[in-house]
């Protein structure tokens, strides 16, 4: 089976840029990945391309999908660049929705800071073209599972978390 020049099922070592291009319109319903930010790594001469890449992105999503976008901000001088908000921005100016914003906590952070937190995650933006159509959470219980109190709750009812 094909979709566009590619048969499903196979990798191809493509610029996705390129590669997107060849794809038909709204095929496509889940993207997970981490993109090159802030010039952190050395990448042979390779340009990201990031407006174009997400417009090709919005454009080869169906309606209901999702890109999982995992990023993080260099910090230089004590100064975060906020490459991942910018971005997040993009994507909504682009067309997407924000549907949900979580956290990646990194096990091996670089290095420690003298007089700030360690950078110790990146952002996981969840964008969705449209409504998303499908969630399925995860069943693993915290430790806030069960019957709780709520503090705040002057009438002191008790309210069940879901596992």
């Amino acid at each position: 089976m094909k979709l566009g020049n590619f048969e499903i099922n196979n990798i191809y070592n493509v610029d996705c840029l390129v590669g997107m291009k060849e794809l038909p319109a709204e095929c496509i319903d889940l993207v997970v990945t981490s993109p090159p930010y802030d010039d952190l790594r050395n990448y042979n001469g390779f340009s990201f391309d990031f407006e174009n890449i997400t417009k090709e992105l919005f454009r080869v999503m169906k309606k209901g999908g999702v890109v999982v976008w995992v990023i993080g901000d260099k910090i230089k001088n004590g100064d975060r660049t906020l490459t991942s908000f910018r971005q997040c921005l993009y994507f909504q100016e682009v067309g997407f929705n924000v549907h949900d914003v979580m956290i990646y906590r990194k096990k091996n952070t670089p290095f420690m800071r003298s007089n700030a937190y360690t950078n110790c995650y990146e952002f996981m933006f969840i964008f969705s073209k449209e409504k998303v159509y499908t969630f399925n959470p995860l069943k693993t219980k915290t430790a806030r599972h069960g019957f709780e109190k709520l503090v705040s709750n002057k009438y002191k009812k008790q309210w069940k978390v879901a596992a």
